[in-house]
């Protein structure tokens, strides 16, 4: 089961995917929906299944992931933004948001870097300020 830091980043991560315009429809974690309606787990793409997965009007598929302090220097999170960075769905590249904490961007931004995702076109960091955290 996630932590309540987890939780809460993802939240914020699905925020920001609503109002780039995704409709959620699969959340894998501890999200009651808009209207607290049941949302299904997401499909797992390549390797890994992600926290949370919606599409816009138009077909574009949207990924969300929430990081913390721990996440951010292990290697299955950038093989997972390996990995949603590069299928594409609907014939394009899915649009990847991931929450990180803040005081992690220095560190987050060097693995980013060294993995070759730097600068990755599809890829939207939101760094949360660690004082609106949830612990």
């Amino acid at each position: 089961m996630a932590g309540d830091r987890h939780q809460f980043i993802l939240g914020l991560v699905i925020k920001k995917m609503r109002e780039e315009g995704a409709t959620v429809y699969g959340v894998d974690g501890n999200y009651p929906g808009l209207f607290g309606e049941r949302i299904s787990l997401p499909p797992q793409i390549m390797r890994h299944r992600p926290d949370a997965i919606g599409v816009k009007a138009d077909g574009q598929i949207c990924i969300g992931e929430a990081k913390t302090e721990n996440d951010i220097s292990n290697s299955r999170t950038y093989e997972q933004l390996q990995d949603f960075s590069a299928v594409e769905l609907n014939g394009r590249l899915c649009e990847v948001f991931i929450g990180v904490p803040q005081t992690g961007e220095d560190l987050f931004n060097r693995s980013l870097e060294r993995w070759g995702l730097k600068g990755s076109q599809n890829i939207y960091v939101l760094f949360v300020p660690d004082e609106i955290i949830n612990d």
